[in-house]
């Protein structure tokens, strides 16, 4: 094959068959002319075979490749790089930041280390990056700030330590950004007051160390999150990408595991309408904002694992469309919103492990929910918590009988009332008696004493 065709081939497609490696181990393929190569999805157990030197397309995914990626850059035409799912080491070449033409990087799913290369020149052409599921350290590169045109960054599942990374403020056109299960730290609001990710759909910064207040500044820019638009027909989302001579064009779709529905899910199409922010597992703090209830698309929202405080916000009930609230593992006060029970798509429901109190609602999805939805909230009570609710019941001071607001009295009163006049007439009568009583002995006494003195001055006188 190689004899009668290897000066004109230009495209080759040996993909998802049971290949086992390379006629007397080549990995230096002698075709000047290729532009398209894939061998992706084979049993391929060998070191990274060198690119021609004219390739634009190179995939080779989904193999058991081994050994370091060095080579890779002999690729000097390459637009469009797939090496993910293999068992390739060591560290990044720092040509890959160099190649003017390169698009599309998939380097996921390896055992790749050290750190992300730092120099993206000016003009990078750069818009998809992934490099997912290694075990890279080190900052992220100030430099991505010049691939103007990235769209895709996941570098989830690594060992990353930074903090926030600066460079993605200036990254207008980034529909995804995964920085899930690293190392990253720090508050995310002190690093710069304005935010423009207006076309972000997705933004996953699970499992890190970040703190400070829950970032509503970053929530509010992001604009696509905020306008539901409606769809004739299922899309996926991803990037257009052309290559080669001819201009021929690829659709490199979105690749992404995610947590939603309490369920760590593998994606690989990701619906266009599928949008989606978990912050959980990190250290944010202070009360969700009111502006959450403006992000009118979003799909899924997770929060939870955090230190959140002070109430659930009433506007959460504007996301109509909201399948899956996850708001658990905080420290959320106060009652959950009635209102929430308009969000008639809701099918995935946790506030437990916080410090809420009152009724749950009842009613549509509500009535879908057990009771681990609402665990560890010793306020809570109603259905399907096994806790009743009271009825609450006015304490209104005792009224008197109506025969009394008639004007009648009770016979009890009117006992009381009898004896009570009864003693003050007799009262009265005795003193009345008593001083006529001492008045009579009084004259009695003055006129028994007169006699008797002059009795004794008679006497007196003999």
């Amino acid at each position: 094959m190689w004899k009668g065709s290897r000066e004109s081939l230009i495209y080759m497609d040996l993909s998802h068959n049971f290949l086992i490696g390379f006629e007397n181990n080549r990995i230096n393929l002698p075709l000047p002319k290729l532009s398209y190569l894939d061998i992706s999805s084979n049993l391929l157990e060998t070191a990274l075979p060198t690119p021609p030197p004219s390739v634009n397309y190179y995939n080779i995914s989904n193999n058991f490749l081994f050994g370091e990626i060095q080579s890779i850059c002999r690729g000097r035409s390459l637009v469009i790089l797939d090496l993910s799912i293999n068992s390739l080491n060591g560290t990044i070449p720092s040509c890959l930041g160099n190649i003017d033409s390169l698009s599309i990087l998939n380097l996921g799913k390896n055992k790749l280390e050290g750190m992300i290369p730092h120099a993206y020149p000016k003009g990078c052409a750069l818009k998809m990056i992934d490099l997912t599921e290694n075990r890279l350290q080190g900052p992220v590169p100030r430099s991505l700030a010049n691939c103007t045109m990235l769209e895709y960054l996941n570098l989830g599942y690594n060992q990353i330590l930074d903090g926030f990374p600066l460079g993605l403020l200036e990254l207008t056109k980034l529909k995804a950004i995964i920085l899930k299960s690293n190392k990253f730290h720090g508050p995310i609001e002190a690093h710069r007051s304005q935010f423009n990710f207006s076309n972000l759909h997705i933004l996953d910064l699970s499992n890190n160390r970040f703190n400070g207040e829950l970032p509503s500044k970053l929530l509010q820019s992001f604009h696509a999150m905020k306008v539901i638009v409606a769809q004739d027909h299922l899309q996926y989302i991803g990037i257009v990408q052309f290559y080669g001579p001819s201009q021929n064009s690829i659709f490199a779709e979105y690749e992404m595991r995610l947590m939603n529905k309490g369920i760590e899910r593998e994606y690989s199409k990701v619906p266009y309408a599928l949008m989606g922010i978990d912050l959980s597992n990190n250290k944010f703090e202070g009360h969700i904002s009111d502006l959450v209830g403006d992000l009118k698309s979003l799909i899924w929202l997770n929060l939870s694992n955090n230190i959140l405080t002070g109430c659930i916000p009433p506007s959460l009930a504007n996301l109509t469309i909201l399948e899956s609230l996850d708001l658990s593992q905080n420290k959320l006060s106060g009652e959950i919103p009635q209102q929430l029970v308009q969000l008639t798509f809701l099918s995935s429901f946790n506030v437990s492990h916080n410090r809420l109190s009152g009724r749950i609602p009842q009613g549509s999805q509500f009535n879908t929910f057990g009771i681990d939805s609402y665990a560890m909230n010793e306020g809570l009570c109603g259905s399907p918590l096994p806790k009743n609710c009271r009825t609450t019941v006015d304490i209104v001071p005792i009224s008197p009988p109506l025969e009394e607001e008639n004007g009648e009295q009770s016979l009890f009163d009117l006992d009381w009332k009898v004896v009570l006049i009864g003693i003050g007439v007799g009262f009265m009568v005795g003193v009345v008696l008593g001083n006529l009583i001492i008045d009579e002995k009084s004259r009695w006494f003055l006129h028994y004493s007169k006699r008797m003195r002059k009795r004794w001055k008679r006497l007196g006188r003999r």
